[in-house]
């Protein structure tokens, strides 16, 4: 009989080394020996149904990623969960979007902040100006770029959908682990841990979802006075641990304490996404230097780093989501590409504006507006 069990696990390391490669994978079940033990007995069905849910829901997650939205989500499947509602929002934005192109100026987008604030500001142009046939051509071309918008937001989601299976692969390792010391008594552990890694991927859709919502008039702004220098020193401590990492030093100085309009919440998060977007493309040993600067009515504030820099074709596409894609920083962090873009919005949510001056090799100046108090 342990003869007979050793050969069973042999064979459900094979089937996990498969579900190690985060690919779909094809396992014949019937490969395995019977055997009497109900431990062994109960792991090969969490297996099998295990092995079931993830390729249809892979299949799934990968149909959507590619634009196949009519693709039928998998019944039964908590993994596919998440990504249901994700599908119907994108369906029928679609869809929109070809009533629109079909001449139908009475839809409204409420799926993405400034993808759709773009195209419902767009179908009331064109309502006030359909009577101009000559500008219908100009028309046209903006309902193409604003398609090519959607595409490039399709491409983000689909990118970032394929990060929960990162969870399943590590569930993976710790099954073939405890497997191989003979450790079967963990099976309630593993669900738990099946549905930490399942609520993850929701979490994930939940803050692409969020992300949309901060750039329409859905979220609250409460504008107040703030000490300039006390949102900077707080934003700098979350971000110092990364820049230690790589021994880059962080550098605040402003002649005063400027007093400025601005919601803590978005100017934490502008400050914060600056900082890590500056600490990403500086060289180790490098250095950032925050300050600020003040005239009649605003205070404007710069992140300066000796970094690599941006080349001057790319810098017209950095707070653009038809054509942003994430850049590798200097250590090879990844990022989603959205950052700068959620800055832009957020800023000019607070009556100020974001602007960006860089020399390829030398270094890359953010500077920010906002209205003084």
């Amino acid at each position: 009989m342990e003869s007979n069990d050793s050969k069973i696990i042999s064979e459900l390391n094979s089937l996990i080394k498969q579900f190690k490669n985060g690919q779909r994978f094809d396992y014949d079940f019937n490969k395995i020996p019977k055997t009497e033990s109900l431990e062994l007995n109960a792991l090969i069905n969490d297996l099998k149904e295990l092995s079931f849910q993830y390729n249809a829901n892979y299949n799934f997650v990968m149909d959507i990623a590619r634009g196949n939205l009519d693709v039928v989500p998998p019944v039964n499947n908590s993994f596919a969960n998440p990504y249901k509602q994700l599908q119907a929002d994108l369906k029928h934005l679609t869809w929109q979007i070809n009533e629109i192109a079909e001449g139908d100026l009475e839809q409204r987008v409420s799926f993405s902040g400034d993808f759709s604030q773009a195209i419902n500001k767009m179908i009331v142009s064109l309502k006030e100006k359909q009577r101009l046939s000559e500008l219908n051509e100009e028309y046209v071309l903006e309902l193409r770029e604003l398609n090519a918008m959607k595409d490039r937001f399709f491409s983000i989601i689909g990118h970032d959908l394929r990060n929960p299976f990162t969870g399943l692969l590590a569930l993976s390792d710790l099954m073939l682990t405890n497997i191989q010391a003979k450790e079967y008594e963990n099976l309630e552990e593993y669900a738990i841990l099946l549905k930490t890694f399942t609520d993850q991927g929701y979490k994930l859709l939940l803050n692409l979802l969020e992300w949309a919502r901060s750039q329409t008039n859905a979220i609250k702004i409460n504008i107040e006075t703030l000490s300039l220098a006390a949102v900077v020193a707080d934003s700098k401590s979350t971000i110092v641990p990364l820049a230690q990492q790589k021994d880059i030093e962080i550098v605040c100085s402003c002649s005063q304490d400027y007093l400025v309009l601005a919601d803590v919440n978005l100017l934490n998060t502008v400050m914060r996404n600056l900082l890590s977007n500056a600490v990403k493309f500086t060289n180790k040993k490098g250095l950032i230097h925050v300050y600020g600067e003040e005239s009649e009515k605003i205070v404007t504030v710069h992140i300066e780093d000796n970094g690599v820099g941006i080349a001057p074709e790319n810098l017209s596409t950095l707070f653009r989501l038809d054509s942003h894609s994430s850049t590798k920083g200097t250590s090879n962090e990844e990022g989603t590409g959205l950052g700068l873009i959620l800055c832009k919005e957020l800023i000019e949510k607070m009556n100020g504006q974001l602007t960006v001056t860089s020399e390829l090799g030398k270094g890359t100046t953010f500077s920010f507006t906002l209205p003084k108090a």
